[in-house]
């Protein structure tokens, strides 16, 4: 039971800016709890890699960790014909967040800090049995790399890799068991960054962060490099873990640890990697900004794939009696782009946002889209996910390019034999059955790149 004195915490809502501690580091490295709380923390200077190893401590908002919730690496193909699946997707991803965390006070060490920090809640320390821990734990680390490489080194749309590699990368041991004495560890996740043009591989670590698992994480990483290496790609590492004990209070504050790595390209195969981050990516870029400058529409699908989880749930919402599609203004030539480290544009704090809005709602006839692109606004179609607190949306711009997107897929699917689950045959071994269903995936994604 929690002491008598604990009082429960209000949950945490869109505004709650909140201080991530993040640790980069070049090497391998033991405990870090009590350094982290006798270091000093350096500000947030918004590179995507600081010049040397150092605790760090950023600020962000609950809105920028969910959507990296949301957004993690997945493919899509699933909901193809269930769009409403989609929003349940979305449901199973931010609610344990949302059921195993809370905020606390902590020190402003910089003035743009929000003083308040993430920390495990008291049904974690004390009602949670282990096989859930170890569920929550999987989601806080997916979630909070995901959040670390796209938020503050600036990485884009990440996948699964047990889904897909990089177009033209085949691992041969997809699909396959190891066999007796034989490991072939793989990591999570891979993307690629655009602005330095070189794909990332990702492991993702969450909860209570011992040495023996980072050391794993490691031994994962350098599993997917020999994927890689054979075929001369200059691509990074990254391990990406995030530190949360169940006990609760400003001794087991949440942290984010990071392991930068970069390989350079080689044709021999073997594992070389150069001493320290290499050439550090540029500076973070909203999927606004980058819409921008798009003048050949190639950034346009890019986005559009990136949200397509998020364009399905409010694609369902059309016709469900649980929510309903609203029209929001939005201004079209926002200032800020986004906070200390986060891509999302804070409504709150857009001044040319609210005195359009504003301006539009003392005219004299209705408003309509027409009143509004004229006030300088642009349209965002919105929804609320049934059963959370979390509402999603977009510009009717993507929203449109995100359905033609859509319609594409199907009929990729349609034509790739092997990916529905009524075109696979159950009376094979399970391991044909996983050989059968990764070439599926990607022959769908050979396709959808044509």
């Amino acid at each position: 039971m929690p002491a008598k004195n604990a009082k429960d915490q209000k949950p945490m809502r869109y505004p709650d800016a909140i201080d991530i501690p993040v640790l980069f580091r070049d090497g391998p490295g033991g405990r870090t709890r009590s350094e982290w709380r006798r270091k000093d923390h350096a500000a947030w200077n918004g590179t995507a890699f600081p010049p040397g190893d150092g605790w760090h401590l950023p600020t962000t908002t609950w809105r920028n960790i969910l959507q990296a919730a949301v957004g993690v690496g997945r493919d899509i193909s699933p909901w193809l014909n269930r769009p409403h699946y989609a929003m349940r997707e979305i449901g199973a991803r931010i609610v344990p967040l949302n059921a195993y965390l809370d905020l606390h006070d902590g020190p402003r060490l910089h003035e743009y800090n929000a003083g308040r920090r993430l920390t495990a809640n008291v049904v974690l320390e004390h009602g949670t049995e282990a096989s859930a821990l170890g569920a929550f734990s999987y989601r806080l680390g997916m979630t909070m790399a995901e959040w670390a490489c796209r938020s503050l080194m600036g990485l884009g749309e990440t996948w699964h890799i047990e889904n897909s590699w990089p177009m033209g990368i085949y691992d041969p041991a997809a699909g396959t068991k190891p066999t007796k004495g034989q490991k072939n560890p793989r990591p999570d996740l891979w993307g690629r960054h655009h602005s330095e043009g070189r794909h990332w591989l990702i492991e993702a670590k969450g909860g209570d962060i011992t040495p023996g698992r980072l050391n794993h994480g490691w031994e994962q990483l350098l599993g997917g490099c020999t994927v890689l290496h054979p075929h001369g790609l200059d691509h990074r590492i990254v391990l990406c873990s995030t530190a949360l004990k169940r006990g609760v209070g400003p001794r087991n504050d949440l942290f984010v640890i990071i392991r930068p790595e970069h390989h350079p390209g080689t044709q021999s195969g073997s594992l070389t990697s150069t001493s320290g981050k290499g050439s550090s990516p540029a500076e973070v870029q909203s999927a606004e900004e980058a819409l921008d400058e798009d003048g050949t529409g190639s950034t346009l699908l890019d986005v559009a794939r990136s949200q397509m989880l998020t364009y399905l749930a409010l694609s369902a919402l059309e016709g469900s009696a649980f929510s309903r599609l609203r029209l929001v203004p939005v201004a079209r030539d926002r200032g800020e782009r986004h906070p200390t480290a986060g891509p999302l544009t804070l409504m709150e704090d857009d001044e040319a946002t609210r005195e359009r809005r504003t301006a539009l709602g003392g005219r004299e006839a209705s408003p309509n889209d027409a009143n509004a692109r004229a006030a300088g606004l642009d349209s965002f179609l919105t929804g609320r996910i049934p059963h959370t607190e979390v509402t999603l949306g977009m510009s009717r711009r993507l929203y449109a390019t995100c359905a033609e997107l859509f319609q594409a897929d199907r009929e990729i699917a349609e034509r790739t034999p092997g990916l529905r689950a009524e075109d696979r045959t159950t009376d094979v071994e399970e391991e044909e059955l996983e050989e059968r269903s990764t070439a599926a995936r990607r022959e769908y994604r050979e396709r959808q790149e044509e």
